[in-house]
C-alpha cells in the first residue's frame, strides 16, 4: 500500500499542485562523482577512492529511489553508481600497494641503481625488498626493516 504524497507548490502550467517526491536529484551529483572517480583514481588514487566511494552511496540510494517510484528513471545514478566502483577499485589498486611497502620501483636494475635512485627511506626499502639475496649477501649485519 502507497502512502499518499503530500501536495507540493502550485504549478502554474497546470493550474494545479505539483507532487512533492521528497529529495530528487541523486543520480546527477553519482554520476559526476562516478566521472570524476573513474577519471582521476589512476591518477589521484585517494581522489578515486574518496569520490568512488561517495557515487556509490549516492548512486545506490538514487537507484533504489527509481526502483520503488515508477516516475523515476534511475539511469544516472546506475551509471554512477557503476563508474563510482570502477573509480574505488581502480583507487584502491593504485594507493594499496604504496601504503603496504610493495610495488615496482627499481625493477629491473642493479641494487645500487636502485638505491642511488631512491629518494626516501620508504623507496629504499623497496630496493632492499626487492633485491633482498643481493642485499643480504652485501650488508650482512644488517636486518632486513
Amino acid at each position: 500500500m502507497t502512502t499518499p504524497r503530500p501536495a507540493g507548490p502550485a504549478d502554474p502550467a497546470t493550474g494545479g499542485t505539483t507532487q512533492g517526491k521528497g529529495l530528487e536529484g541523486w543520480g546527477t551529483p553519482a554520476l559526476v562523482l562516478g566521472v570524476i572517480a573513474a577519471g582521476s583514481a589512476w591518477l589521484f588514487g585517494w581522489v578515486g577512492i574518496v569520490a568512488g566511494l561517495a557515487a556509490v552511496v549516492l548512486g545506490a540510494v538514487g537507484a533504489r529511489k527509481a526502483f520503488h517510484d515508477p516516475e523515476r528513471s534511475g539511469g544516472a545514478a546506475l551509471a554512477g553508481l557503476a563508474l563510482g566502483l570502477v573509480g574505488l577499485v581502480w583507487g584502491l589498486a593504485v594507493v594499496v600497494p604504496a601504503l603496504l611497502g610493495v610495488g615496482t620501483f627499481g625493477e629491473g636494475l642493479t641494487l645500487d641503481q636502485c638505491m642511488g635512485q631512491a629518494k626516501g627511506q620508504q623507496e629504499q626499502r623497496m630496493c632492499a625488498t626487492q633485491h633482498l639475496d643481493e642485499y643480504r649477501a652485501r650488508f650482512p649485519g644488517r636486518t632486513d626493516s
